[in-house]
Parts: structure tokens; C-alpha cells; sequence
């Protein structure tokens, strides 16, 4: 049985590529897969650079606990980098982020917790996620992602807006480059 799945996509290191390395890895595990458009974000911390962040959903016939499995290998195989910024040495560093925001209506908290917080909480989940399904309603709060949209946009301070990039997602993945 298939269910309709949406994550989230962040990457402040090699974010280029790291995008497009998580959609090739991703794209083949869902059906009517959909991309939002990339934006950038201010770090949580501020001494990190900038991030790239977006959505994706389809519809998948993998169980929670397999989509995580992959998502974990994905993120794995995507690697690390030794991230210094502005004189600051953050050590190594995942290059991708990839969180599983809803796995249909469930609520759980195994193999992670979803839905994730992340979707009312952070403007660089929910307009990405808005952009590609302000239909979905969320399995607690039982809001459409458009209204909690409309609720949380006018309140974004200043740091904490997000800006659509020109970014072709259709782009293939070719290498992990400098």
C-alpha cells in the first residue's frame, strides 16, 4: 500500500550539490514526486553559513522504518566535510539533512518523530512544504500546512526569513566537486 510522504531537505555545506545528490537518491523511492523550490535560510546558530532548504512528497510503498533506513544511508553516502567558517572550525559536518516531516497521518516516534515540529516552527520548513502541499493537514494539529502558513508568515523576524534561489532542480548530480 502506498502513502503519501513529504521531508525536508537542508544543506549549509556544499549545498549545490548536496541538493542534487539527495534528490537523485531520493526521486526513485516515490512515485508523483514533487520538489519545491530552494531557499536560502540564516543558520540556527549564526556563526554557520547559509543554508539551502526545500520539500519533497510523493507517494511511496516503502514502511516508515525502511524510508528511514534509506534516508540514513542516503545521508551517509552523501559524506562529510570539514566545515570552517569565518575563522571558526566546526569539525566535520554532514553535507545533507534529510528529515521525513509526515509519513501519511501517522504520529510516532519511532524510527523518529513525526510529524516533526519543524512544519508550525521553522519558516524553512513550512513554506517550502506550503509550496508543494498547502493542502496537508497536520496529523495534530489538524491544520492545512496553508493556514499554519498564513499564521506563522507576517510573524518571521527579520534573521529568521527565508529567500526563493534560483536553483534548477532537474540539474543532475555530477560530483561532489571542491
Amino acid at each position: 500500500m502506498s502513502t503519501q510522504v513529504y521531508l525536508g531537505i537542508g544543506s549549509n555545506l556544499n549545498r549545490d550539490n548536496a541538493v542534487l545528490f539527495a534528490l537523485e537518491k531520493l526521486r526513485p523511492l516515490f512515485k508523483e514526486f514533487k520538489v519545491s523550490p530552494v531557499y536560502e535560510s540564516k543558520a540556527v546558530r549564526e556563526a554557520e553559513p547559509d543554508y539551502y532548504n526545500l520539500c519533497v512528497g510523493g507517494s511511496t510503498e516503502l514502511s516508515m522504518e525502511d524510508l528511514y533506513n534509506e534516508i540514513v544511508k542516503i545521508e551517509g553516502e552523501a559524506g562529510a566535510e570539514l566545515m570552517i567558517y569565518n575563522s571558526t572550525n566546526f569539525g566535520l559536518k554532514h553535507r545533507v539533512d534529510i528529515d521525513i516531516l509526515t509519513y501519511g497521518n501517522e504520529v510516532r516516534d519511532e524510527p523518529c518523530k513525526v510529524p516533526r515540529h519543524d512544519i508550525q516552527d521553522y519558516p524553512f520548513v513550512n513554506i517550502p512544504l506550503n509550496d508543494i502541499a498547502p493542502e496537508l493537514v497536520h496529523p495534530i494539529l489538524g491544520l492545512p500546512v496553508s493556514e499554519l502558513n498564513e499564521q506563522m508568515v507576517p510573524h518571521i523576524p527579520e534573521g529568521r526569513r527565508v529567500v526563493k534561489v534560483p536553483f534548477d532542480t532537474k540539474r543532475k548530480f555530477t560530483s561532489w566537486g571542491n
